[in-house]
C-alpha cells in the first residue's frame, strides 16, 4: 500500500501543483485578508521570511477541495493530500521527506453473511387469532420464518460477528440491571446462552419518574440506562449470547419506528463483546405473540410502575448470523528534518506538527445532521488550516537552516481524527534516529484557522519551565491575544507527545458550529489572522533553538480533571489504538486518583468496581456508575499479571 502512495504521488503532482496556481492567481488572492503579509526575522536567523495568507489559504482550498474528498485517514482523497504536503515540501528545498506507516482499523462493515430466523413454537402456528397477520409469516411446512437484511433487522457497528443457531430467546425488558436502584429486568431469570429483546430508551412512568429518582421529571435527560453499550455489556456480562434491540413506542413517531438505526452510527470500531442486532417492532410483536403479548403492551406495563415485566418465550427458537468486516487499512506519518549545527545541541529534537486527515464523507465522529451525511467534510479549518501553517513554517525554517542548533522534524500526522493514532504510533515505536528522550518541546497546530478578535489559545505553557516567557517574547510586535493554559492534554497530537514527557505548546483558535460538518470551508478562514499566528509559533521555536538550556518538562497537576464520563473521572488516557480486550492507559495525568493509585502507561484496566471491562464502552459506563470520593477497586493487568489497586473517583 505505502508503494502504491508513492507512484500516487509521481502522477499526481502535475495536477497538484496547477490546482496551487489556480488558487495562488489574483483572483484567489483578492478575497478580504488574503493580500495580508507579514515579514519575520528571529533574533539569529539571517535571512527573513514573509508569511503571505494568500499561501495560506491555497494550501488549504487545495486540502478542503472535492480533489481530496474529506481525507478519511487511509483513504485515496487522504492519499493526495499527503502527495500535495510531500510536493510542497520538495518544492521548500527538502530533498528527502521520510514515510512512518502503520496500520489501523479503517471502517467497519457489513459482511456478506448477516441472516436472522425464528422458529416458532406449534401452539403459536396453532392458536393464531383468525384474520390475524403476520408481519412475516413462517415457513408453512417449518413454522420458522425467516427475515431480510435491512427490510426486518440489522446489525449495528459495536456488534461481535457471531453465527448461532437454535437459541432460546427471553424478553428481559429495558435490559436493565440496578438492584441497588430497585430495578433489574434480569430478576430471576437464567440468560446464559440465550438471545435477550430488549427495549431501546429507559423506563419513565406517566408522571415522569425514572429509575432511582425520587423527583418526577418528564424533561430528565437520558441516563446510563438508556445507553446502547451498557446494555450491551450488561447482556454480555450476564452471559447472553446476542443482543436484540427494539425500538418502544413512548417518544418515537411512526417514522422513526419504522426506521432502522444507520449502521455507520455509534462507533464500532471496537466490538461490545456480543452479537447485537435492531429488529423492527413488527417483527418482535411477531414473537412475543407466543406468549400473547407485544412490545407497546409491555412497555406500558413497566412503566407504569416502574415494574420489570420479564419471561422467557416458551419453546422459540432463534438463529442469528452476523457479520461484521472490520476493515484494515494502512496510514503514514511524514517527516521532513532539519539537522541541527552545533555540536553541544544537534542531538536534540524540536518537534512542529499538524495532522492531515479528516472525516472522509463523514463517518460516526461527523456532527453534520442525517441529510449532509455522504456530503465531504472538508476540514478546511480542521486541519487544513495546521496543514498550511507548518508548510509555511517549514519553508521558514529550511530558508535559515544553517543557523539553527538543533535538529527540527516538521511531522504531519495520520488518523488523528480516529484517536491520534498516527502520534501515538510515532511516539511509541520512533524510528531509530529519532530519540523521545532528546525531544525538547513539540509545538502543535490543530485548527488555527478561526481567529476571532487576535485570540489564540496556548495549551501546556505549564509543561515547560519558561514557556509563558517565550510566548510572551515571541508575541511582541504581533498583537495577538495569546491565551495560555497550563494543561498540555488534549484531543490532539500533542497528547502523545506530553504523556511521554515532553514539553508541549498547542496552538488553537477555538471550535465554532463548523466543526465536523461539510460547512466547515476554505473560505471561511481568516488566513490574515492565521498569518500571524505562523509568525507567532516560528519565533517560538527560533527562541527555543536558541536556549542555552531545554525546557524542563513538568508534569501537570490538574486538581479537576477532564479525562472522566458522567462526572466522575480517575484522570486516565486511554489508549485508542489498543485492540485487546479491556482498556489499556496511554498515560496518568499528575495528581490524579489513577496516579495516587499507582497507575502507568502501559496498564489494562480489566475491572472497576463490580463491572468487566472489555472496551473503553464498558469503562465510560463504569466511571458513569461510580460516585465521586466514594472508593472502589479497579483490577489492572500490568506486564500479564493481574493486581487489585483501591481507586478514589473525584468529579470532573
Amino acid at each position: 500500500m505505502i508503494s502504491k502512495f508513492r507512484l500516487q504521488a509521481v502522477l499526481l503532482i502535475v495536477m497538484m501543483l496547477s490546482a496551487v496556481s489556480a488558487a495562488e492567481s489574483p483572483a484567489a488572492s483578492s478575497a478580504p485578508g488574503r493580500d495580508f503579509k507579514i515579514e519575520v526575522k528571529p533574533e539569529g536567523f539571517p535571512e527573513p521570511f514573509t508569511f503571505q495568507a494568500a499561501k495560506l489559504f491555497a494550501h488549504a482550498d487545495y486540502l478542503a477541495s472535492d480533489e481530496c474528498e474529506g481525507r478519511l485517514a487511509g483513504s485515496p482523497g487522504e492519499a493526495k493530500a499527503r502527495d500535495y504536503i510531500i510536493a510542497r515540501l520538495k518544492e521548500a528545498g527538502f530533498g528527502d521527506v521520510r514515510h512512518f506507516p502503520f496500520d489501523f482499523i479503517a471502517d467497519v462493515g457489513l459482511g456478506r453473511n448477516n441472516a436472522l430466523a425464528v422458529e416458532y413454537p406449534p401452539c403459536v402456528l396453532k392458536n393464531r387469532k383468525p384474520g390475524a397477520v403476520w408481519y412475516r409469516a413462517p415457513n408453512n411446512d417449518s413454522g420458522a420464518a425467516s427475515y431480510k437484511l435491512d427490510e426486518d433487522f440489522r446489525p449495528l457497528r459495536i456488534s461481535e460477528s457471531a453465527a448461532l443457531h437454535d437459541i432460546p430467546l427471553v424478553f428481559t425488558g429495558y435490559g436493565i440491571s440496578a438492584p441497588d436502584k430497585g430495578y433489574d429486568d434480569y430478576k430471576g431469570l437464567d440468560v446464559k446462552g440465550k438471545a435477550v429483546l430488549v427495549i431501546r430508551t429507559e423506563p419513565q412512568t406517566p408522571e415522569g419518574k425514572h429509575i432511582g429518582v425520587e423527583k418526577a421529571d418528564p424533561h430528565a435527560s437520558p441516563s446510563i440506562y438508556s445507553d446502547l453499550y451498557y446494555k450491551a455489556s450488561t447482556a454480555r456480562d450476564k452471559g447472553a449470547a446476542a443482543l436484540v434491540i427494539v425500538n418502544g413506542k413512548r417518544g418515537l413517531s411512526a417514522a422513526d419506528r419504522a426506521t432502522l438505526d444507520t449502521f455507520q452510527r455509534l462507533g464500532g470500531r471496537t466490538s461490545a463483546g456480543i452479537p447485537i442486532i435492531q429488529v423492527f417492532p413488527e417483527v418482535a410483536d411477531d414473537w412475543l405473540s407466543a406468549a400473547g403479548k407485544d412490545i407497546p403492551a409491555l412497555q406500558t406495563a413497566i412503566d407504569e410502575r416502574l415494574a420489570p415485566q420479564s419471561f422467557e418465550l416458551p419453546n422459540m427458537a432463534l438463529s442469528l448470523n452476523v457479520d461484521i468486516a472490520r476493515e484494515r487499512s494502512t496510514d503514514e506519518n511524514l517527516a521532513a528534518i532539519l539537522p541541527g549545527n552545533d555540536p553541544l545541541h544537534r542531538d536534540e529534537i524540536l518537534v512542529i506538527g499538524a495532522h492531515y486527515d479528516h472525516l472522509g464523507r463523514g463517518n460516526e465522529y461527523s456532527l453534520a445532521d442525517k441529510s449532509e451525511m455522504g456530503k465531504i467534510h472538508r476540514g478546511a479549518d480542521d486541519n487544513a488550516s495546521g496543514v498550511s501553517a507548518v508548510l509555511e513554517l517549514a519553508a521558514a525554517l529550511h530558508k535559515n537552516r544553517s543557523a539553527l542548533k538543533r535538529t527540527v522534524w516538521i511531522m504531519f500526522f495520520g488518523a488523528e481524527e480516529l484517536g491520534t493514532l498516527g502520534s501515538n504510533a510515532f511516539v511509541k515505536t520512533p524510528p531509530p534516529e529519532f530519540t523521545v528522550a532528546h525531544n525538547i518541546a513539540m509545538l502543535n497546530l490543530d485548527m488555527v484557522g478561526r481567529c476571532r478578535d487576535k485570540n489564540v489559545m496556548a495549551y501546556g505553557v505549564a509543561t515547560g519551565v519558561g514557556f509563558d516567557a517565550v510566548l510572551k517574547q515571541a508575541n511582541e510586535g504581533l498583537g495577538l491575544n495569546v491565551k495560555p493554559s497550563a494543561d498540555g492534554f488534549g484531543g490532539s497530537d500533542q497528547t502523545a507527545f506530553v504523556t511521554a514527557g515532553v514539553p508541549v505548546l498547542f496552538f488553537f483558535t477555538g471550535s465554532h458550529s463548523d466543526y465536523h460538518k461539510p460547512s466547515d470551508t476554505a473560505d471561511k478562514l481568516n488566513v490574515a489572522d492565521q498569518a500571524l499566528i505562523c509568525a507567532l509559533v516560528y519565533k517560538t521555536a527560533a527562541i527555543l533553538d536558541a536556549a542555552p538550556n531545554r525546557p524542563k518538562f513538568v508534569k501537570v497537576e490538574t486538581p479537576k480533571m477532564s479525562g472522566g464520563f458522567g462526572g466522575t473521572g480517575l484522570g486516565t488516557l486511554p489508549d485508542y489504538a489498543y485492540e485487546g480486550k479491556g482498556l489499556r492507559l496511554s498515560g496518568v495525568r499528575a495528581n490524579s486518583p489513577a496516579d495516587r493509585a499507582g497507575l502507568k502507561a502501559g496498564d489494562i484496566i480489566v475491572k472497576l468496581g463490580d463491572f468487566k471491562i472489555e472496551n473503553i464502552y464498558d469503562y465510560m459506563n463504569a466511571l458513569k456508575q461510580s460516585t465521586a470520593g466514594v472508593e472502589t477497586t479497579a483490577v489492572v493487568r500490568r506486564d500479564d499479571k493481574d493486581m487489585t489497586v483501591k481507586v478514589i473517583p473525584e468529579k470532573r
